[in-house]
């Protein structure tokens, strides 16, 4: 009978011990997750000055004027990536969506505007930092 008792007091404790560390080792995971999702990515890209319209990488970059405007490439409707512009507008290749220059859907089956992305410029270098 003792024999069993002690069994099982070492059953509990190691399951506990075991539990306790399993609740450690998930914490520190989440912990390291959220603090990726927190860090903002930042992207650099080249501003073309004599360009109205660029397409670098995920991002759409609009110098109206010397007003910089930057938006994501990613279609509202879909996900397909806009690379390609005619008459001031930005043109989905995918289903045929159409985008004026501050990023509104002026023709479907788009519906959302393009997201506007935050940015730095700088004029020393002529870079875009945007941040994602």
């Amino acid at each position: 009978m003792k024999d069993k008792k002690q069994n099982r007091r070492y059953f509990i404790k190691s399951t506990i011990a075991a539990i306790a560390i399993g609740t450690v080792a998930l914490w520190d995971k989440m912990i390291v997750t959220q603090k990726k999702i927190d860090a903002k990515n930042k992207v650099d890209l080249l501003f073309e000055t004599n360009k109205q319209i660029s397409f670098q990488d995920n991002f759409i970059i609009i110098n109206n004027k010397g007003e910089i405007s930057v938006l994501s490439s990613r279609c509202t409707h879909l996900g397909c990536k806009i690379n390609e512009s005619s008459n001031n507008q930005l043109i989905c290749p995918c289903h045929g969506s159409t985008f004026d220059l501050s990023g509104n859907s002026t023709k479907g089956p788009a519906t959302k505007p393009l997201k506007k992305m935050d940015f730095e410029f700088d004029n020393v270098t002529n870079r875009i930092t945007v941040i994602s």
